[in-house]
């Protein structure tokens, strides 16, 4: 086996240039599209035998006009990790202008750890929805590549994701996600996540929606 002590370095400059080049490709062909900021923010309590309470506060804003299309509140709860795995149970509270949502959602998470300091994080989580009294599933799968980049002296986070959805209204995969976004540390407790997504949904008009938004991660 060879070994090439320049392959680290390289990779990391190919990872980079690569989420340039989603990003772009995503907006390309995207003029009939939606478009948000999502500001939000998950504070997680200091955790107790491994577990942790969590508050979410999330805000989809028109681009804009900044109004507001949805407004989502949740609390939850987060295992501890064991073989590289952590399970969630969070209830969320979705208002938006002409209707009430209420979800339920148990979640699987893990993470990875992959060669040359890269990492695979993934998510699986089923969405039981109560829309106005109309019951639903919505299955969701994430499956996000990263890995931590020194810049200026600091560790920063670069990844790409990419979501599929299934909606047992449509019985149908109609949802593709995909997302490029940094996290970077801005304390020993907190991080901010920014991050750009194309999402794209068969049962939406128009079918493309564009998003900007940033994350504030805080663990107490």
């Amino acid at each position: 086996c060879v070994r090439l002590p320049f392959l680290p370095d390289t990779m990391r400059f190919t990872f980079l240039a690569s989420v340039l080049v989603v990003a772009g490709a995503a907006a390309v062909g995207a003029q009939a599209a939606i478009r948000e900021y999502r500001p939000e923010i998950i504070v997680t309590s200091p955790r107790v035998r491994g577990y942790g309470a969590q508050l979410l506060v999330e805000q989809h804003l028109a681009m804009g006009s900044l109004a507001p299309n949805e407004r989502i509140l949740g609390v939850g709860v987060v295992s501890p990790v064991f073989l590289h795995l952590r399970a969630a149970l969070e209830v969320r509270q979705v208002m938006r202008p002409t209707e009430r949502e209420f979800r339920y959602i148990p979640t699987i998470l893990s993470t990875i750890p992959l060669w040359h300091a890269f990492e695979a994080r993934n998510r699986t989580r089923v969405e039981i929805r109560d829309i106005e009294r109309t019951w639903s599933r919505r299955w969701q799968h994430r499956s996000t590549i990263g890995r931590d980049v020194a810049i200026a002296g600091t560790d920063i986070f670069t990844y790409g994701q990419f979501d599929l959805s299934y909606d047992s209204r449509f019985q149908t995969l109609n949802r593709t996600e995909k997302t490029v976004g940094v996290r970077v540390p801005v304390s020993g407790m907190a991080s901010i996540d920014t991050f750009f997504s194309r999402q794209d949904d068969t049962r939406r008009s128009p079918h493309t929606l564009i998003v900007g938004g940033a994350l504030l991660r805080i663990a107490l």
